[in-house]
């Protein structure tokens, strides 16, 4: 203990012995790098004696430099004095002289304590990187426009009804809106579907767009080669059999060959001639999948040529609607114009017409509204990680800044000012957050990537995101809110110490020195964190309850693809049905199959479709006011393929066909719903899909069709043969792997025609994880950043309570000399840790309460105010606090009495 003591003794004396030498140099010079030199001096004295050299062997040579140097300074002074009298106008130091001294002096720093700079570089880069990504990704889909011409005056026009809140328009509407309507320029209509291509020598599914020749209009499309078509070639009655390709298609069918033009390509059995091929509007990686109207488009057909049984104008509403309004109009505006147009309407055509309104939104909004509540949600979580970041960094500062008051003193009393000291203090912070958005920046291109990787097809995030100027200004703007955030505190509490109190007391720190302050950041970032781990319990809530759900089918090992008959083959009801009949037989007969069946809309694969009914015997409601039941088209077995319970009657067999009465199965709620004190089965009802009565024979089970999360609703289930569509799904329940049958299908199916091609090839149970995707992705990122929280909560718990065991190891060392023992000091440290975070899960949960409100969009089966989640967030984080408070705790009760009294 004397050696340890007599060290500390020697080495303040040969820091003060610097400092007396340092006087012997100019003030300017002094108050410039007086601090500098001394510094210097100290080292080289320092590394003297760690050489064994004798006291005077080790100031001699200090004494020596300074009488060397100290005159050469006076005279560069004497002179200064003498150019800046002649000149009194001129500054001797400019502002960036002094900045680059500050600099250079905070790099120096950071040299001699290279794992504080380097901690707090990092902790400050995580914060900046995640926020650059999800800023990145909130600007390319929500806040950047549509990349088409005239993009803010785009607009999406539907109908609105009392069974749909955004219908689909039918040509008549359309018509009477390019004609009538005074706020809208111009409108388009479209619809994505898939087409059969053959005449090669595998038949070909590819994606095609039914579109009317104002469309390109509408979005400022051109041609790249030859030509687009018309209104004229669109229109039902003048329609030409023209198409026209995608620049991909192009390149990748015809290698880019202008020989294209001209040439016929069969699309749905119908030749069709290449017109032109459409220029790409912007570059397709950096938009999302869905490209906004067009991208991953193959093909552009005229609409007329839309499969419409009856023709276009007859087929009710089946088509998208985009416009564009006029300059100076807005939506107010034309919805109010589009109102008035459907009164018309509704005069002319009251049975078609009734209970449909026209109505309009920005397009922008119809494009990405869905995705907001998500991508804000996740915005909002990175933005309290960057919080965190910075309060663990300022915590980190601060008790640097109190550590370096006898430096800051002696800097005041030799003549430097409390600006120059705030300055300093902020450079430092300033030099630590550009560093850290620099490397932040970095951080945040490969977490786009991995967010890319991760993200669900609900939320649209484009393939290449460019680091635009709006992200470069608000990664720039991140960086001056984290330098202010980090170095005000500490530059502000330091720069006016009590020079005479710090001075006389020595190395020696008051216990309480910044403790309030420091105890105030520790409570912020703990109830940030625990605001942040109880959304993610909820959200984690919310994934297990949509997993539970029952679906009312079981997606295993089912196989499943979908198929498109071209009209101009298949034109009569029988035809449709024989085709179906022989392709399902075959897929029987494969090797492994159990089961199959036919439906139109396989479950959540994303189709499917609504129809009114009227129940026989019952009033019939008015026009526009039927009840609404999702309806399928399904052949025998398809019950026993996706084992949906049959609860009462029969299920289909191949006797209901064309020459058949229509029979229909229907679901558990439309029983019940319709003849809740009855039986269903024998009962009858209409509907717009099929040509006369339909009777009840069986009662099945309700299932899920579109997502987990949705209602149970009324269902039917008509007889694929006696309602025979161009359109179908196969579903096949297998013994092995769903995929390994997937050439033997496709073999069986063209076997019965060889220009049919198949699509959407994939397992049942694929189709239902994907439709989780969107709460998964949400779970999985907040579980991320509330476990950086967590981490940095920790390490800022620890921090707090190690610097403030270390500024009471004086008084700890004396306390344990009277004879207190290490467990009292031990439970009152970690007591003082446990009131810090009571205090910050008290704020926390208020704040987790009202961060949850905003994820209230996202979740399924708990609410904001769920108790298990707050409690949850509340005892992790007490957790994780305890242990951090432990530690230091632990080493403050083990403190070495004389060794604590030496160290002072």
């Amino acid at each position: 203990m004397p050696d340890l003591q007599r060290t500390a003794t020697t080495a303040k004396s040969d820091r003060r012995f610097a400092w007396w030498l340092a006087w012997l140099y100019p003030p300017a010079f002094r108050r410039d790098v007086g601090l500098g030199l001394v510094d210097a001096l100290d080292d080289s004295m320092r590394a003297r004696r760690a050489a064994g050299t004798s006291t005077a062997n080790v100031r001699l040579p200090a004494l020596a430099d300074t009488l060397r140097n100290a005159p050469i300074a006076w005279i560069a002074a004497w002179r200064a004095l003498r150019v800046e009298a002649r000149i009194p106008a001129t500054r001797q130091r400019t502002m960036s002289d002094t900045l680059m001294q500050d600099v250079r002096y905070a790099l120096r720093l950071w040299r001699r304590r290279p794992t504080f700079a380097a901690t707090a570089i990092l902790t400050l880069a995580l914060g900046v990187g995640a926020n650059t990504a999800m800023f990145s990704i909130v600007n390319a889909v929500l806040l950047r426009p549509l990349p088409y011409a005239h993009a803010d005056r785009l607009i999406s026009v539907y109908t609105r009804s009392q069974n749909f809140r955004q219908g689909l328009l039918s040509y008549p509407e359309y018509e009477e809106i390019r004609k009538q309507s005074a706020s809208i320029e111009a409108i388009g209509l479209f619809l994505g579907q898939s087409v059969n291509i053959t005449g090669s020598n595998e038949p070909q599914r590819l994606v095609g767009t039914f579109a009317s020749g104002s469309f390109f209009d509408v979005l400022g499309l051109q041609a790249e080669r030859g030509r687009l078509f018309s209104e004229e070639d669109s229109a039902p009655g003048t329609v030409q059999p023209v198409v026209v390709l995608s620049d991909q298609l192009w390149r990748q069918r015809y290698n880019g060959a202008d020989a294209a033009i001209g040439q016929t390509l069969t699309v749905n059995g119908t030749p069709l001639t290449i017109v032109g091929v459409m220029q790409p509007p912007y570059e397709a990686a950096q938009s999302p999948a869905d490209g906004y109207f067009i991208g991953g488009v193959d093909l552009f057909v005229p609409v007329a040529q839309y499969p419409a049984p009856g023709g276009l104008r007859a087929a009710g509403g089946q088509l998208l609607a985009v416009g564009r309004l006029k300059p100076g109009v807005d939506v107010a505006a034309a919805n109010a114009d589009l109102a008035v147009i459907g009164k018309r309407l509704l005069a002319a055509d009251p049975k078609t017409q009734a209970g449909r309104d026209i109505t309009s939104e920005l397009a922008h909004e119809t494009v990405v509204g869905s995705s907001r509540p998500a991508l804000l949600l996740l915005f909002a979580s990175v933005g309290v990680v960057l919080l965190i970041a910075c309060v663990n960094v300022s915590q980190l500062l601060l008790a640097r800044a109190l550590d370096r008051q006898k430096e800051i003193a002696l800097r005041a009393a030799l003549g430097a000012s409390r600006t120059a000291v705030t300055r300093q203090l902020t450079v430092e912070a300033g030099l630590m957050a550009f560093t850290a958005t620099a490397l932040g920046l970095l951080l945040g291109r490969w977490a786009l990537a991995a967010l890319a990787w991760l993200q669900p097809p609900s939320v649209p995030i484009p393939t290449v995101i460019p680091l635009d100027s709006t992200v470069l200004l608000f990664t720039a703007g991140t960086a001056i809110v984290v330098a202010m955030l980090c170095g005000l505190a500490p530059a502000l509490r330091s720069s006016r110490p009590d020079i005479s109190r710090v001075l006389q007391a020595g190395f020696r720190r008051a216990s309480g020195e910044g403790r309030r302050l420091r105890d105030v950041l520790a409570v912020v970032e703990m109830a940030m964190s625990v605001a942040l781990v109880a959304v993610s319990a909820l959200l984690i809530q919310s994934l297990l309850a949509v997993q539970q759900v029952p679906l009312g089918f079981d997606p295993s090992n089912v196989f499943t693809l979908q198929f498109r008959l071209p009209q101009t083959k298949y034109r009569t009801p029988e035809d449709i049905a024989r085709f179906f009949t022989r392709a399902i037989e075959n897929v029987r007969a494969v090797p492994g199959v159990q089961s199959a069946a036919l439906v139109r809309a396989v479950p959540f694969s994303g189709n499917g479709g609504l129809t009114g009914y009227a129940i026989e015997g019952k009033p019939s409601p008015g026009p526009g006011q039927l009840p609404q039941a999702r309806f399928h088209l399904v052949t025998p077995g398809y019950f026993k393929t996706l084992r949906i319970p049959l609860l009462k009657g029969r299920d289909f067999s191949d006797r209901d066909d064309l020459k058949m009465p229509l029979v229909a199965v229907v679901n558990e709620t439309f029983a019940r719903r319709e003849w809740p004190h009855e039986d269903a089965i024998g009962k009858q009802f209409t509907t717009p899909n099929t040509s006369g009565v339909v009777t009840i024979v069986g009662v099945v089970g309700d299932t899920k069709h579109y997502t987990a999360t949705e209602a149970a609703m009324p269902q039917l289930y008509a007889a694929h043969y006696q309602v025979p569509l161009i359109f179908s799904s196969l579903v096949a329940r297998v013994a092995g792997p769903p995929m390994a049958i997937t050439n033997d299908v496709k073999k069986a199916i063209w076997a019965v025609d060889k220009d049919q091609p198949v699509w959407a090839v994939r397992s049942l149970d694929t189709q239902v994880d994907a439709t989780r995707g969107q709460t998964r992705f949400l779970a999985l990122l907040l579980g991320i950043f509330a476990g950086v929280a967590l981490l940095l909560a920790g390490v800022g718990i620890y921090g707090v309570t190690s610097y403030g065991v270390s500024q009471r190891t004086h008084e700890i060392g004396i306390r344990l000399a009277l004879g207190a023992s290490s467990d009292r000091v031990l439970r009152e440290v970690v007591a003082g840790g446990i009131r810090l975070t009571a205090i910050a899960v008290a704020i926390g949960l208020v704040a987790a309460v009202a961060m949850a409100r905003l994820a209230a969009a996202v979740l399924f089966g708990v609410t904001p105010l769920d108790p298990a989640a707050l409690a949850g967030a509340a005892f992790v984080l007490g957790a994780v606090s305890i242990a951090a408070c432990y530690i230091p705790a632990r080493r403050a009760s083990r403190v070495d009495p004389v060794a604590a009294l030496a160290n002072e």
